[in-house]
């Protein structure tokens, strides 16, 4: 805190309206124009976030139309957009040359002889701000705030140097957020990997072979290769009429995705089962510790002679096959019958469980890693918009 004490002593604050420190302000909001395949990338609100543009999920028109609503008032590089219309008061900064337009954006050019543009984004990143422009929109169905309502927010002017040292502070912070969560992102990577390796090689034909010879050179050590119809159920689920859904419950309903499509009173299927979800995210496989219920595109997998936990990862290896199996349609399906005519390599009970019980600790620590990543990042970013608050938190006199 004291390096923060000692950049804002005896500091000379003014006070300006966000229109008087621009060299130009103006609507992005042209007619919606005709979309073709590729072309100028278009963007809306949505788009912009955290300060940056997003052009991966844009839409595209022809450098007619273009030329036709940009009307010779183009997007630069350093201009700032602010989003108007529905995400109301998200900022991106355009940080290179490049042609593209939009809808439902303000852009501002700020005077960079009086403020920062990294400056600026950091200060109207506050909360506070993006809570304040968001209680003067109107009560349509999207909601929206007058350009006007922008233009006289009130934003503080320290020297030129003050604010430098202010975003070099508050850059580190950011730096360090997006460097640890690429961290992290690469060490969970690299756990998936290691788990998908020893589980595919746990399940082999080869290592199967050879565990069961070592663990059973007394006793009948052969493997049986079998259809999973051979030695299990494989039961479709039963749909329900989604007003007799609950969004709290105690029953997940779960029908074409892993997140639950609501919650119900009663269950059809008790724990400790392999699933398969055979439409919509068909190929997909969960296991459920917990008793569920399962709507009619889920396939539920249960076995008297085999751990239902190592079918779950016995389909896990086998995923690949099993999305191959899926026919491409509006509606993406997979049939009972190709998950029922699946080979499966069956060990000995023993084996079984020695190799769910190491396959189980590898999924833990994924788990733990992906939980680690929100967290953390959390963390940091708390951390920044502390000292965010600190640093910009100038009196007005």
């Amino acid at each position: 805190m004291s390096k923060i004490d000692e950049i804002l002593k005896n500091e000379k604050v003014e006070w300006k309206k966000l229109g008087e420190i621009c060299i130009d302000k103006f609507w992005v909001m042209p007619t919606t124009p005709k979309f073709i395949q590729n072309g100028i990338p278009y963007i809306t609100g949505k788009n912009i976030k955290d300060g940056k543009i997003d052009f991966d999920n844009v839409k595209y028109i022809s450098q007619d139309d273009y030329n036709n609503i940009s009307k010779n008032r183009d997007i630069l590089k350093n201009d700032i957009l602010v989003s108007m219309i529905g995400t109301i008061g998200e900022i991106g900064l355009v940080c290179n040359s490049i042609k593209f337009y939009g809808q439902n954006l303000y852009l501002l050019r700020l005077n960079k002889k009086i403020i920062l543009n990294k400056f600026f984004y950091h200060y109207f990143s506050q909360n506070k701000i993006k809570q304040g422009l968001i209680s003067k929109k109107n009560s349509s169905s999207q909601g929206y705030i007058r350009a006007g309502q922008l233009e006289y927010l009130e934003i503080p002017i320290p020297s030129l140097e003050t604010q430098e040292k202010i975003v070099d502070i508050l850059d580190k912070f950011t730096n360090y957020v997006n460097e640890l969560q690429a961290e992290l992102q690469a060490e969970l990577q690299a756990r998936n990997k290691q788990y998908e390796y020893y589980r595919d090689m746990l399940l082999s034909e080869e290592y199967l072979n050879k565990r069961s010879s070592e663990l059973f050179i007394k006793n009948n050590n052969s493997i049986t290769k079998c259809k999973l119809k051979d030695i299990a159920t494989i039961t479709r689920g039963k749909r329900l009429v989604r007003s007799d859904l609950k969004e709290i419950g105690k029953f997940p309903v779960f029908q074409n995705s892993l997140k639950p499509l609501g919650y119900y009173y009663d269950r059809n299927f008790s724990g400790d089962k392999a699933c398969v979800i055979s439409a919509g995210a068909a190929g997909v496989i969960f296991y459920r510790e917990e008793d569920f219920w399962a709507a009619d595109d889920v396939l539920v997998i249960n076995s008297d002679r085999i751990l239902n936990k190592f079918i779950y990862y016995f389909l896990l290896s086998n995923q690949r096959l099993i999305k191959t199996k899926v026919r491409k349609a509006s509606v993406p399906r997979l049939s009972r019958d190709e998950v029922e005519n699946l080979e499966i390599l069956v060990p000995s009970m023993e084996l079984q469980k020695i190799i769910v019980k190491v396959l189980d600790k590898f999924q833990s620590l994924v788990i733990d890693t992906k939980g680690l990543l929100p967290k953390e990042i959390e963390k940091r970013q708390k951390q920044y918009e502390y000292y965010r608050e600190k640093l910009l938190d100038f009196p007005k006199k």
